[in-house]
């Protein structure tokens, strides 16, 4: 494995944690809380992530746009959704490892129809963590003004943030 490779296949792996963090400690209620109709629960998003994952799949394989209506969300309880996120997402990291075992920063790889240089493909998986991440997070403060961001991602509260902050600002 080359550095492309391992740097590629961490980051996007340190995307799914920082993303499976926010939905640590969430409660029946809120699995299934969406803030506006358009908007996806919790739980429809874990359904949606593990069809990405499967529809990345399909387009590292093919080359081409995956045929998304050929999949349909997973139906189950939260467990079983974090444990097909959890196994999708390992067989898309053996995937691109397996297919691109030693890329250079611009191959070419194939992202859910769209070719891209190697290393800016991955980051668009990555993308797509983040992107849900913040809309958990939007979830989580619109349902429970209690729940402290920052603790639960970053290990500190806001208070201890903002104290940070002030203080290098304004010393």
């Amino acid at each position: 494995m080359n550095d492309t490779l391992e740097q590629a296949l961490t980051a996007k792996q340190a995307s799914r944690e920082y993303l499976l963090k926010h939905f640590a400690g969430m409660d029946g209620e809120q699995w299934h809380f969406k803030p506006f109709a358009e908007c996806k629960s919790p739980f429809e998003t874990l359904q949606h992530l593990v069809i990405d994952d499967l529809s990345a799949i399909e387009s590292l394989k093919t080359g081409s746009e995956p045929d998304y209506e050929s999949y349909k969300p997973l139906v189950g309880s939260v467990d079983d959704l974090l444990g097909a996120l959890k196994a999708s997402h390992e067989q898309l990291l053996a995937v691109i490892a397996n297919r691109y075992p030693n890329p250079e920063e611009g191959t070419p790889i194939c992202i859910w129809g769209t070719q891209y240089p190697f290393r800016s493909g991955v980051a668009w998986l990555s993308s797509e963590d983040c992107y849900h991440a913040g809309q958990i997070a939007y979830i989580r403060m619109a349902n429970d003004p209690s729940w402290d961001y920052y603790q639960a991602i970053y290990g500190m509260s806001f208070t201890d943030v903002i104290g940070s902050e002030h203080q290098r600002i304004n010393p």
